[in-house]
């Protein structure tokens, strides 16, 4: 599909963490490693086991070998991708015990080692759709209803062995929604077709094909019962809104006009509304916010090219943003009104390197948990190389008294970065470096300094486990690491329910 690349923000993302050093003296805002009757509630070493042994040792270092990937729940389980080194391909689910993690399909080696990845699994009410790879079609859209003989190939969109090129895939309800790039060697371009399906081969139809020249945006999320999306052409950047339906498939708003016009750079959903961010070629940034109507897409404010934004969530009647200076190299947290008017500085983060060059400090991760009163978020600050200085994790509830470092460093890697996973305001899952004892293992916290410590110290002697992919299913936290087996398996933390909250269903 043809996208265009969604800001420096990201490209300085890519680049983001690399090796480093030692850090300064943390003193005081170090996490510390007491014990008070607030860790009592949370996941400890007791409560985190490897589920099951899947892959076998790999040769490639641990950040890059192949891992339980492509979490998602479905019918109150784990269902997940597993990548071998040797090429085999696989979907597999997990309840959480070892007897009850299983192979649900396989799909053999089709050439040289180079099946496509079984990868982007989403669920729907009643259907999990994947894409994989198999000899005779390639790569394609798979429909799976959580056993070995109700999973099948949907539809073969690109008869014979070429495969598809899809992406966006969105579960609206029953349906699913999703993108399939198709190029034509003779112009060597590509133009986009949106395309729905019910889980049955005769209703994945087309919905709409975009011409040759439109460009869909990697930003794009689910309000409600619909799919937003950007789409930018000769005549500018538009926000699109699609059911899965033809009629329902519009065009919004035109946000931005002409061939050079802004791109869209982040996308966040929060309630019945969306917030997204577009970056002009003049290096504005235009703050909006949209309901899914024409008339309730508005421009809430513009930031001038000196400050880089990256846009938070959304807490009580606030959207909450950082905006970066690009000559002071501070960031600041800032709140705009959701319904329109002044921003206002909340919070300056402290930023000892300002001083010392290049050190811009960038927003990596977000994570609200639903409900949530909270806003966790992991920010870097960056350096003249493709290694950070330092990286944090913080906490805010909108106020300058309750925005909190909880922890430095995290993964100091320029090939790993660490994920920030929120449970509820008392639960955040992440993962954080000791340099001296563990490396970069797994990390739990209740939202306070004093409540923040290893989950476990998982890696193989003084190696890191690069914890990946937290995701929540019923009472466990399900994650990733590499371990003694010398390859990347699959674990999971049991929660207790004095400490989380209600799945929401």
């Amino acid at each position: 599909m043809a996208m265009w690349r969604e800001g420096m923000g990201l490209f300085l993302l890519t680049l983001g963490v690399g090796c480093g050093g030692p850090l300064p003296d943390e003193g005081e805002q170090v996490a510390t490693r007491e014990v008070t009757s607030a860790l009592l509630c949370l996941p400890d070493e007791a409560s985190t086991q490897r589920v099951r042994t899947i892959f076998p040792p790999t040769e490639f270092i641990p950040r890059l070998s192949p891992a339980p990937e492509s979490f998602e729940e479905f019918r109150g389980q784990l269902y997940f991708a597993a990548n071998f080194d040797d090429g085999r391909r696989a979907l597999w689910k997990s309840n959480g015990t070892e007897a009850g993690t299983v192979l649900v399909k396989e799909f053999p080696v089709t050439a040289a080692h180079m099946t496509p990845s079984v990868g982007d699994l989403t669920a729907s009410a009643s259907l999990l759709f994947f894409q994989a790879a198999d000899a005779e079609h390639g790569s394609e859209l798979w429909v799976s209803d959580g056993t070995s003989g109700g999973t099948r190939l949907l539809k073969d969109l690109t008869p014979g062995v070429e495969g598809s090129s899809l992406s966006h895939l969105t579960a609206l309800e029953s349906r699913l929604v999703f993108f399939r790039d198709v190029y034509d060697p003779v112009s060597s371009s590509s133009r986009s077709e949106l395309w729905t399906s019910d889980g049955t081969e005769a209703r994945t139809v087309l919905v709409r094909n975009f011409p040759e020249g439109t460009e869909v945006s990697n930003a794009a999320g689910r309000l409600g019962g619909a799919l937003l999306f950007f789409a930018r052409d000769a005549s500018g950047t538009a926000l699109w809104r699609t059911d899965g339906t033809v009629k329902g498939t519009v065009r919004l708003k035109r946000l931005d006009a002409g061939p050079d016009s802004a791109y869209a750079s982040e996308l966040r959903i929060s309630g019945g509304h969306a917030f997204f961010s577009l970056v002009e070629p003049t290096g504005d940034t235009e703050v909006w916010r949209t309901d899914g109507t024409e008339a309730g897409t508005v421009r809430l404010k513009t930031y001038g090219p000196s400050r880089g934004v990256r846009l938070l969530d959304v807490l009580g009647s606030y959207l909450y943003l950082t905006t970066t200076s690009s000559s002071t190299q501070y960031m600041v947290l800032n709140r705009l009104p959701v319904a329109g008017g002044n921003s206002t500085s909340i919070f300056t983060f402290p930023n000892p390197y300002a001083s010392q060059g290049e050190a811009l400090p960038y927003v990596t991760d977000v994570s609200v948990a639903p409900q949530g009163t909270k806003i966790f978020f992991s920010f870097y600050i960056g350096s003249s190389g493709p290694a950070p200085r330092d990286t944090q994790l913080w906490v805010t509830d909108g106020t300058a008294s309750g925005t909190t470092l909880l922890r430095r460093p995290l993964s100091l890697s320029d090939e790993y970065g660490s994920p920030v996973y929120a449970v509820s305001d008392e639960l955040v899952f992440f993962s954080a470096f000791e340099q001296e004892s563990a490396g970069i293992e797994p990390w739990v916290s209740n939202g306070t300094p004093g409540g923040t410590r290893r989950l476990e110290d998982i890696g193989p002697g003084m190696e890191s486990s690069y914890p990946r992919e937290f995701l929540r299913v019923g009472d466990r936290v399900f994650f990733s690491a590499f371990d003694e087996t010398h390859a990347n398996q699959l674990w999971s933390t049991q929660l207790r329910d004095a400490c989380v909250a209600p799945v929401l269903k």
